[in-house]
């Protein structure tokens, strides 16, 4: 934040050690903070399964053994970084740069391209294919339940149709908003290694500046979303949300439980003052 909000700031400006390795850490971890949930949606997938095969996938014992191979590897694909990350100079301004895009020409382009591929596209396809399965196996689960019994109300089946309908509607913004906010810095990179491989002046870099800042802060922001989303846009979540509040104060909703404390708290305050 400081070296991104203050001029002459920038220590990766100075030390290209200290730009390989700062971009070298970054990187695989905005990656992973959308593979990490596309994790997440393949066990939902596999614990909601009515097969015992791929039921047996989902354990405490493979996460941990998938977890920490899904963090290397995000590392391992991202080894390029320290190897052609540079200290590049602003024609305009004749000022050192340790840019997030990487150098200028070929490598900041194929940069991007991988970047719009890795964790602007991949993760949402994910999540939305997993998803759907999700919600496959629950549809299918719910018919080996219930075909046997024929004395089950409507209003059962409804009840069903209207959560998978709310599962839906929270699935596919999460997956719409992870593919504009992981797709939107990449796109926007991929318009600025173009722009910037012509000569530019000093108000074209700023705006070329401007766009990546931005674009960055929503690319950081978007895994952030998803709770205001699900609140604003699911009947059902804020519903179970409140549950969620109210289970901590059972007495939170029993108007004759609060009128007692009331009372209570009178009483003790009228003895307090009497003494």
């Amino acid at each position: 934040m400081i070296q991104s909000g203050f001029v002459n700031t920038d220590p990766g400006a100075y030390s290209v050690m200290f730009c390989k390795i700062v971009w070298f850490s970054l990187y695989p971890i905005r990656g992973l903070s959308s593979w990490l949930i596309v994790l997440a949606c393949g066990d939902r997938y596999l614990s909601s399964s009515t097969s015992a095969t791929k039921r047996a996938w989902s354990t405490v014992r493979v996460a941990n053994r998938i977890i920490p191979l899904t963090v290397l590897t995000g590392f391992i694909i991202y080894i390029h970084v320290p190897i052609f990350f540079e200290i590049s100079i602003i024609p305009a301004t004749q000022q050192p740069i340790c840019y997030a895009p990487g150098p200028p020409g070929t490598y900041r382009l194929v940069l991007s391209l991988f970047n719009l591929i890795y964790f602007g596209l991949s993760p949402s396809l994910s999540m939305f294919l997993l998803g759907m399965l999700t919600l496959r196996n629950i549809e299918r689960s719910k018919r080996l339940l219930v075909a046997p019994l024929n004395n089950l109300s409507n209003q059962h089946n409804q009840n069903n149709k209207q959560i998978n309908r709310h599962m839906l509607r929270m699935l596919f913004l999460q997956v719409l908003m992870y593919c504009v906010t992981g797709s939107a810095y990449s796109v926007g990179a991929i318009y600025t290694a173009i722009r910037t491989s012509q000569p530019s002046n000093v108000f074209q870099v700023a705006q070329y500046n401007m766009i990546t800042v931005v674009l960055g802060l929503l690319s950081n922001n978007g895994p952030c979303l998803s709770f205001y989303l699900f609140t604003l846009s699911s009947g059902l979540f804020r519903k179970e949300l409140k549950k969620l509040f109210t289970k901590f104060n059972p007495t939170a909703n029993d108007p004759q439980q609060i009128q007692t404390r009331l009372h209570q708290t009178g009483y003790v305050g009228m003895t307090t003052r009497h003494q």
